[in-house]
């Protein structure tokens, strides 16, 4: 960790890593039909367009670009902040605006699946960044539309002894 960084952690998120890699490799097939059928001639008796190998390669590229997004949750606490995030999705939250933090007692499905989520839990918008097996954690916000924010944690204690040193 360096200076300032009180707390860090990645979970890995198995199942995004299977589906990220099914359409990686479905991808390279779309490429590899789009040359043979460019330098061999059609494929089969019935063959479809060039354009449609390149689309649907551009397609399932773009795909696992986006879906391996998920592969990684990664929350990272520093004296400024907590900051969890999703790749290129990330949420971070000063100390200015936490009130408090407590453990999730939300099931998964309240928040429609895992993955970066928004739903209503108690008649409270909650933005959860969750993953398969760990606990959560939710900071009460002070202000915005979405007062809550859940994360996933391997060490819900450690992370609230954190938060509450530094929300008094």
């Amino acid at each position: 960790m360096s200076a300032g960084e009180l707390y860090e952690e990645s979970l890995p998120f198995p199942l995004i890593t299977v589906v990220t890699a099914v359409i990686f490799l479905i991808a390279l097939l779309m490429l590899v039909l789009f040359v043979i059928q460019l330098v061999a001639g059609p494929i089969g008796n019935n063959p479809a367009p060039d354009w449609f190998y390149l689309v649907m390669f551009l397609l399932m590229a773009a795909t696992t670009f986006l879906i391996a997004n998920f592969r990684v949750l990664v929350i990272r606490i520093t004296d400024q902040s907590v900051t969890a995030s999703y790749g290129l999705i990330k949420r971070t939250i000063t100390w200015g605006d936490i009130e408090f933090g407590f453990r999730d007692e939300s099931s998964t499905f309240g928040y429609g699946g895992w993955g970066a989520r928004i739903a209503r839990i108690e008649g409270r918008w909650r933005l959860a960044f969750n993953v398969i097996g760990a606990p959560g954690v939710v900071l009460r916000l002070r202000r915005g539309r979405v007062r809550e924010f859940m994360f996933s944690t391997k060490n819900p204690e450690q992370v609230l002894d954190i938060i509450a040193q530094h929300t008094g």
